[in-house]
């Protein structure tokens, strides 16, 4: 068996690449969701449920585009506009109770 030298979590030594490849992964989460009786979700999915929830969490928008790997914000701020949207409600409402409270 090929070693694991890079500590890749999707790895397989049956790959000339090493690493299992986008469809395989999720075939194999559709499986284990399947198995569990969970509902079924992409890898794709788990990854955009990931960034919404640190948004949500109020996690800087700089750290989670940086995590996502997008190349700008902007490209985060493109796809996450109805976490921001929600956010920012949020943030006027706290404004205003602030101000109505001093």
């Amino acid at each position: 068996m090929i070693p694991n030298l890079y500590g890749l979590v999707f790895y397989t030594p049956e790959s000339k690449y090493r690493v299992i490849s986008n469809t395989n992964a999720n075939k194999l989460l559709q499986k284990t969701l399947q198995e569990l009786d969970i509902d079924p979700i992409t890898l794709h999915g788990l990854r955009h449920t990931h960034a919404s929830v640190l948004l949500y969490r109020k996690v800087d928008i700089n750290y989670v585009s940086e995590r996502l790997g997008h190349s700008t914000i902007e490209t985060t701020y493109k796809h996450y506009p109805h976490v921001l949207k929600e956010l920012r409600e949020e943030e006027e409402k706290l404004t205003i109770d602030t101000l109505e409270n001093m």
